[in-house]
């Protein structure tokens, strides 16, 4: 892990690597989707790029590709569920929906996107309170559980 702020003495190669991991994190978020998208799917990619923005963990250009695929993940997700809800799980014919196995395939797959770029809500509650323990953020807590 390299750290990025430190007062001791360290080489030229330190030194640059340094800088270009503070350039990595400090990359505005003018994303664009990795993959081909539906119409719903770069709504979709959109309203991550605003959640991720908001987000106090750093995305880099490298997470185009993530967002990407979760944003299709949640479209595909999204067109299961219409399915699902029109033409039921088990259809007129006896036979089960297949849009029950896509679903259940685009379930797993967003819950595996949100967990490896930390957006669940464990990972933010994580993140949150080890800003606050670092003293970089103020506790949104406090006013709420002050005794005066």
């Amino acid at each position: 892990m390299i750290k990025l702020k430190n007062n001791s003495h360290y080489s030229r190669t330190m030194e640059q690597t340094r800088e270009q991991a503070k350039s990595m994190l400090n990359q505005d978020l003018e994303l664009t989707p990795a993959i081909s998208l539906s119409t719903q799917g770069k709504q979709f990619f959109d309203l991550l790029l605003t959640l991720v923005s908001d987000s106090d963990v750093p995305f880099a250009k490298v997470d185009s590709l993530q967002l990407s695929l979760l944003a299709e993940s949640l479209d595909q997700l999204q067109q299961a569920l219409d399915s699902i809800h029109s033409d039921g799980v088990v259809m007129a014919n006896g036979k089960r929906n297949m849009a029950t196995t896509v679903y259940n395939s685009a379930l797993k797959n967003v819950n595996d996107l949100l967990r490896d770029l930390n957006l669940t809500m464990n990972a933010r509650v994580k993140q949150l309170l080890s800003n606050v323990q670092s003293g970089d953020v103020a506790d949104p807590f406090k006013e709420l559980i002050n005794d005066d």
